[in-house]
Formats: C-alpha cells, structure tokens, sequence
C-alpha cells in the first residue's frame, strides 16, 4: 500500500519550505532577519547606518529645529534690535559688570559710588572709626601737652574746586582744612565716619567740626562733644584716624586747626567764636536755604539740634565760662 510513502514525501516537502526561504511566498519584510539568513553583525549595521545618514540627502522641503541631520548647529540670526537680557552666547552682564558701566554717571547723588571716599557698608574700611592700637595708653590726656593752633595760609580770592566722585581728591596737609571737597554737604550731627571729602564742604560755609581718634580717651572725647553741641547748630563731629595720640583730639574750621591732648574749655570755646560762621561758602542768611537743599547723610547717627537758629546768630551764648 503506498499511503504511507506519499504522507512521508508531504512532510518533508513542508520541511524543506520552512528552511529554504526562497520556496516561501511571503513578500513582507522579516525582523530581524528572514528564516535560514545569518545573523547580521550589530556593528556592522549601526556603522552602515552611521555613514548613510551622514550622506542622506532628504527631499523635505520644510525646516529642520534644531537643524537638519547630519549638520553642524551653525546659527545665524539676522535680528537688528536690542537682545534682554543679552544676545545669545554673549557673556552674561552680571550687576557688579553692570554697575561698572554705569559708575560715575551720576556727579554725586550721596548715595551711589561712595566708596571713592567712604563706602559705609564695607567693613574693610571699618579702620577709620575702629581703635586698632596694641598701645592704648599713648592715648591718655596729658596735661604736659599743649594744644597746637596752627592756621594754613590761602590766598583771599582762593575759591575751593567742587568735584565729582570720578575723581579722587587728596590733601596737602592732615586732617585736612581746606581744598576740593564733592558737591553735596553733610547734614550737620555726628557721624559713624565723615569722609574729609565731605566735611569740607561744611567748612567751607561756615562749620566747625570736631574730631577724635578712634583711641581717644573716652570722657575727653564726651566733654568736647558737650561742648560743640551747646556751641552752635553748625557742626560736624566724626572719628579721624588722622590725629595723632599726643594730640587725638581737634577742632577744626576752614584752613583753621586746634588739636589737643585735654579739652580745654575756655580755649575750644574762644576757637568756635572766632573761626565759625567763617568760609568762602558761607552766607550771613545760611538758615534761608539750608533746609531745601540735597544733603548726603550716609553713616548719620545724629542730627544737630539747634541751639538758637540756623544762621547760628549767638555762639556759645549758653556755655558757662
């Protein structure tokens, strides 16, 4: 009987189809290779595929974001106006950059740029009112000590410059009485620090102002500033690194200066008498402006009371002799 024979030749005619690709009618595409192929080299195909992008020329007529295959990012950008907060890859303006570009735009405002002279809130500059002597007895009150007077000479048509904070002001002589000082005066009281820069400015209409060193003798330093309060409203009282321990103590007016070891009350009360009120800037009608206008104030503890007017028509007219 031949059925059997003829079953056998069906089955290995099916096997022989499943092997052999090129018998099978399937038309698609088989993943990841057709049955019977060697399977392909991973590498070899990811380079294949490497190298064909890198060449594909692709008929999309669109714009490609960021940029088209294969390319190198190349942007040019064709805007003509202003970029905020900056232009693209340009170095970023941070404030201290922009803060530089702006410095000095204004002549003096008492606020901005004050570090030129005194920058209040930076503690490197903490020196001019900080007592940093190892030797504080150097600055004890001597009796044996005199007080010096000593009168700088001007000519009578000398008219002091007024200068921006672009420009750096320095003295022939200190602390210093007179010569260029900015445009803006201290509002009259005493101070953390008071830059001569700024001080002069009051000199020059009329001021008296008092200085002591850091390391003075504190009851010395609180009986002149007793003194100069109950003196007049035209005053200034502010540390000065610049005085020395035989003499931390002074009062100064325009090109006029008193330093001393120990107040004395008699000669600082004669010395506000015969130098206040005394300046190329001051006015007899001081008090009819001083209240309007731009003043700088920058490290004011104080505020000067009055003690008769603003003009200061009586001077030490309280104080006891």
């Amino acid at each position: 009987m031949d059925y059997p024979s003829a079953q056998a030749k069906t089955i290995k005619k099916a096997q022989a189809n499943l092997i052999d690709p090129q018998l099978d009618e399937w038309q698609g595409k088989w993943f990841p290779h057709a049955p019977g192929e060697v399977e392909p080299d991973m590498q070899k195909v990811q380079r294949v595929h490497l190298e064909s992008d890198s060449v594909t020329s692709d008929e999309w007529a669109g714009k490609w974001f960021p940029h088209a295959p294969g390319l190198t990012t190349t942007l040019s950008d064709n805007w003509l106006g202003k970029w905020f907060p900056h232009k693209p890859d340009a170095k970023d303006l941070t404030t201290e950059t922009i803060r530089e570009k702006t410095k000095y735009k204004i002549c003096d405002d008492g606020v901005h740029n004050l570090g030129v002279d005194y920058e209040p809130s930076d503690v490197r500059q903490n020196y001019n009112f900080l007592c940093l002597s190892s030797n504080h007895s150097a600055f004890d009150p001597s009796m044996a000590r005199e007080a010096l007077q000593i009168e700088y000479f001007l000519p009578s048509a000398f008219m002091p410059p007024t200068k921006c904070l672009q420009e750096p002001i320095n003295y022939t002589h200190q602390p210093p009485t007179n010569g260029a000082f900015r445009p803006l005066p201290a509002v009259y009281g005493s101070y953390k620090y008071l830059p001569p820069q700024r001080y002069l400015r009051n000199l020059a209409e009329g001021a008296i102002v008092m200085l002591y060193h850091p390391c003075a003798y504190q009851g010395q330093v609180e009986q002149l500033k007793l003194i100069v309060r109950s003196c007049l409203y035209r005053h200034i009282i502010t540390p000065s690194p610049y005085l020395t321990p035989e003499r931390p103590l002074a009062l100064l007016s325009w090109s006029n200066s008193l330093t001393m070891s120990v107040v004395d009350k008699r000669l600082v009360t004669q010395f506000i008498k015969e130098h206040a009120r005394n300046g190329p800037l001051a006015e007899p009608d001081f008090g009819r402006f001083v209240e309007r206008r731009t003043t700088y104030n920058a490290a004011l503890l104080t505020e000067a009371h009055l003690v008769t007017d603003l003009d200061d028509s009586e001077l030490c007219g309280y104080q006891e002799m």
